[in-house]
């Protein structure tokens, strides 16, 4: 059963100022028809920094500050107000944040062993009648009601309440105990990190028809799930990882107020820059992140790229025991260097990577997709596409010897396969963990780290060669 609810609500436009005769208090109720600006610096990490900035007329003296609308996600120890102005002294007394908002559960719950009224619709004859009854709330999960000597479970009707209690918000809201100097209109900012904000990178890019060249398009991707909206806000985005302090409440202060002070600084930089050891985007169009709502903003347009296609076989060598036949399947990677000449000149931030070609009709095809990592600038940038079925090889291990105690020696054999209408280069590597030596090989390897060794094949149309080689691992 749907029950209603019927409640008298005072509501607050702007500013509203409550003073309590007896206590002699004074409280400033300020919602977010005040904000001026609001800048938002979302971190990979799931968090983001809000700076949100309200004009308000300050009384003189101490008095309560109501501050609505904030991130229902919001880390209440990394809460910051100052004033804009720092010849105004606002000095922070008391500061506590009200998430216990308006529900059906929560009022209930402020109504327990109090009085309840209950109202429904009778027809009688031919009209309804409201026949009204109190009772007394005992329970609510479920609903208990005592009705003079009855006790009812759930029982039918509209619930109206005599009043709103003073500590349910319609909004997560700051509540700050402060001493104000000059009275007048200021400018009060407030800072806090919030969680479930998170951005990522995505990224379009289109093949030329003879592969030589590639269009590339950058996007984000932001996903606000904080229990907020920012209206027509300054948006930055930090790619990097930032670490955060969870498990200790002073040391978690103090990581996010450095971290306060980065979005801070951050404010006047250029459109992209290196930021402390991250890289920070600053994007000069502002924009408005609904709550609960997932927005694309474009990062990068390049046109033009030269870029390169090659074949990679990738393999492991396994020392501690005897391996069959494998059918091994080119991977086909292409490559481009985030460089000025090619049109970016700015770190790529990590995200996936969708390849498209258009077909002979002119419609683009998925090709592939890849992940990219956080890429700097003059760096070369690896895109798996997928595998290839006409350049193939059959690997085996032909020997497997073991030395006593002190090792053992494998030997291998590759017959590589070009089943393509063109002539390829063919890029094998063979991953080797331990202390190795290659003793024997038909072919020249090149060593490209301490655990990968390649080789480098021609094969023109229909060719085929086969790599032998002996890797020594000693104990």
């Amino acid at each position: 059963m749907i029950l209603m609810f019927r409640v008298l609500i005072i509501c607050y436009v702007s500013v509203t100022y409550v003073s309590n005769t007896m206590a002699e208090d004074l409280r400033v109720i300020v919602d977010k028809e005040r904000q001026t600006e609001v800048a938002v610096t979302i971190y990979n990490g799931n968090f983001a920094v809000v700076r949100d900035k309200r004009d308000i007329l300050l009384p003189v003296g101490e008095f309560e500050l109501e501050f609505q609308g904030v991130a229902r996600s919001i880390d209440p120890s990394t809460v910051s107000i100052t004033s804009e102005d720092v010849k105004k002294e606002l000095q922070v007394l008391e500061q506590s944040y009200r998430y216990d908002l308006l529900n059906k559960q929560a009022l209930l719950e402020r109504f327990l062993g109090r009085k309840l009224k209950y109202s429904r619709s009778i027809l009688e004859g031919s009209r309804f009648e409201k026949v009204l009854r109190e009772g007394i709330l005992l329970s609510i999960n479920p609903e208990v009601v005592r009705f003079g000597d009855e006790i009812e479970i759930e029982p039918e009707g509209i619930i109206s309440l005599a009043y709103l209690p003073d500590d349910l918000k319609t909004t997560p809201t700051l509540l700050w105990s402060l001493e104000n100097e000059t009275q007048g209109d200021q400018g009060v900012i407030v800072s806090y990190l919030t969680d479930n904000i998170s951005w990522q990178a995505d990224y379009v890019l289109e093949l030329a028809a003879d592969e030589s060249e590639i269009d590339l398009t950058g996007w984000v991707t932001i996903r606000n799930q904080s229990g907020a909206e920012y209206e027509d806000a300054r948006l930055k985005l930090v790619a990097g990882d930032v670490q955060r302090v969870r498990s200790q409440p002073a040391l978690k202060r103090r990581a996010a107020q450095q971290v306060l002070g980065l979005a801070e600084a951050a404010n006047a930089g250029p459109s992209r820059e290196s930021f402390f050891e991250y890289h920070l985007y600053d994007f000069p169009r502002r924009t408005t992140l609904e709550s609960n709502s997932e927005k694309q903003i474009k990062l990068l347009t390049a046109r033009g790229i030269a870029v390169g296609k090659a074949y990679v076989m990738q393999n492991d060598v396994m020392q501690h025991q005897a391996q069959g036949v494998q059918k091994i399947k080119a991977d086909v990677i292409l490559s481009f260097r985030n460089t000025k000449k090619n049109g970016l000149n700015a770190p790529l931030p990590e995200g996936k990577l969708r390849v498209l070609k258009a077909d002979r009709t002119g419609i683009l095809q998925l090709v592939g997709e890849d992940r990219i990592r956080h890429t700097p600038v003059n760096s070369d940038v690896e895109v798996k596409v997928g595998r290839v079925f006409d350049v193939t090889a059959d690997r085996k291990q032909v020997d497997y010897r073991r030395l006593g105690n002190r090792g053992m020696e494998v030997a291998y054999s590759m017959n590589v396969k070009n089943h393509k209408n063109g002539p390829v280069e063919l890029m094998v590597k063979e991953r080797l963990n331990g202390d190795w030596a290659i003793i024997q090989e038909s072919h020249r390897s090149e060593k490209l780290d301490s655990t990968t060794i390649a080789y480098r094949l021609k094969l023109q149309k229909g060719a085929e060669q086969t790599i032998t080689y002996t890797a020594r691992f000693n104990y």
